[in-house]
């Protein structure tokens, strides 16, 4: 004959206390692994935020050497202006065409850098920046990444101006070739522009008797007022706020023993 064996069912309460107990023991379970799980996401998310301030101080060094070599440019451009307004008010020009051609091929030219944002637009997009451990670190990154769209707008602006004004000149009144390559070889040498490519014997300025010179000058006159504007109200700024950042980030770096990895 089977017997069966019927479970033992306790007919008395627990204490209290053993029920105040146990559920003290899942509370502290439950909170040290939710502070675990959050330490280690904190320690994750640390370190992602430094692989993207190792990122944006690459791009940052690129902006400073970018925004360096187009201050020069724009410099030279400026320099180009000059001398073709002097010979124009000694009534040279006629003198000077191979300067003329070259000066303009350079003047003509479009060149303002632009801000690197691949690295930037992730570190302010994605949440990155409050995992960076540094106020004044923060604040760097959100006030250089605020001045590109400035660049953006003059950009445009001094595009447009040379789109509208200077181009239908190219066009009409040099001849393309040597304008291309007289705007790549010529150096300064004090108050002259030297062409150092060779010369045709018939070049010229086509289309003499249509072009107004007056209106011409006055033309890279406006041109070079834009752009110093430029220079003085965005590159510049920008450009210190970019030295600025590239401190901050490469301390930031230094300090959490990143910058060589």
């Amino acid at each position: 004959m089977e017997v069966h064996h019927h479970p033992h069912i306790p007919t008395h309460a627990k204490p209290w206390k053993e029920y105040l107990l146990e559920g003290l023991m899942i509370f502290v379970a439950v909170t040290l692994g939710y502070g675990a799980e959050n330490v280690r996401e904190h320690y994750v998310e640390t370190k992602k935020a430094l692989v993207s301030a190792k990122n944006l101080y690459v791009d940052v060094i690129n902006d400073s050497i970018g925004y360096a070599k187009t201050r020069n440019n724009r410099n030279k451009q400026d320099s180009c202006f000059e001398i073709i307004n002097a010979h124009y008010n000694n009534n040279e020009l006629d003198k000077e065409i191979p300067a003329v051609y070259a000066a303009h091929a350079h003047i003509t030219r479009r060149m303002l850098y632009q801000m690197n944002t691949l690295a930037l637009d992730e570190v302010k997009n994605s949440g990155t920046l409050k995992f960076l451990e540094s106020d004044e670190l923060k604040a760097g990154i959100q006030r250089y990444a605020s001045l590109g769209s400035g660049l953006k707008l003059r950009e445009q602006r001094e595009f447009s101006y040379i789109d509208r004004m200077l181009d239908p000149i190219s066009t009409k009144n040099f001849e393309f070739n040597f304008n291309r390559a007289a705007g790549d070889n010529f150096k300064i040498k004090g108050n002259k522009i030297v062409v150092s490519v060779p010369i045709p014997d018939n070049l010229k300025i086509m289309k003499k008797d249509q072009l107004d010179w007056d209106n011409y000058i006055a033309i890279l006159g406006m041109l070079q007022t834009i752009r110093q504007s430029t220079d003085k109200d965005y590159i510049e700024p920008t450009q210190k706020e970019c030295h600025e950042l590239l401190t901050l980030l490469r301390n930031y770096l230094i300090k959490h023993d990143a910058l060589g990895e």
